[in-house]
C-alpha cells in the first residue's frame, strides 16, 4: 500500500491487526511505561507478559490462539501506552493478511480500485 493512499487511513479499532500470529517487539522504555500503566513492577511485567526475543530485547506474549495478550474483544487494554510497533500500523508495517483483514485497508484498496476504473 503506497504512502499517498495511507493519508486517508482511519483506524476502525477492529482489533484485526492484533489478532493471529505475529511478534510485537517492546523496548525497555515501553516496558517501563506499560508496567507503570498496569500498576506492576518492570520485573513482574517482564515475567508475566513478555518473552525473550531471539537476539536481544523482548516480545509481548501471545494468547494460545496467537492474539496479542492485551487484546480483549477488539480493544487494546493498553491503548494509551501501546508499543510504537502497534502505533505505526499500517504506516511502517503490515502483515501478509492485513489487506484482507483490516477493514480500513480494504476500504482504501476499494477506493483506489474505483479511482483506477
Amino acid at each position: 500500500m503506497d504512502k499517498i493512499s495511507l493519508e486517508n487511513f482511519h483506524c476502525q479499532q477492529c482489533g484485526e491487526c492484533c489478532s493471529g500470529e505475529g511478534v510485537v517487539n517492546v523496548t525497555e522504555e515501553e516496558i517501563s511505561r506499560i508496567a507503570d500503566y498496569l500498576g506492576v513492577s518492570v520485573e513482574e511485567f517482564k515475567e508475566k507478559w513478555t518473552r525473550a526475543a531471539f537476539f536481544k530485547g523482548y516480545w509481548l506474549q501471545e494468547k494460545p490462539n496467537k492474539d496479542c495478550i492485551f487484546l480483549e474483544g477488539n480493544q487494546c487494554v493498553i491503548q494509551p501506552v501501546k508499543p510504537e510497533q502497534c502505533r505505526s500500523f499500517p504506516f511502517s508495517w503490515e502483515n501478509l493478511d492485513s489487506i484482507k483483514t483490516c477493514p480500513a485497508l480494504k476500504e482504501l484498496r476499494q477506493e483506489g480500485n474505483r479511482k483506477k476504473s
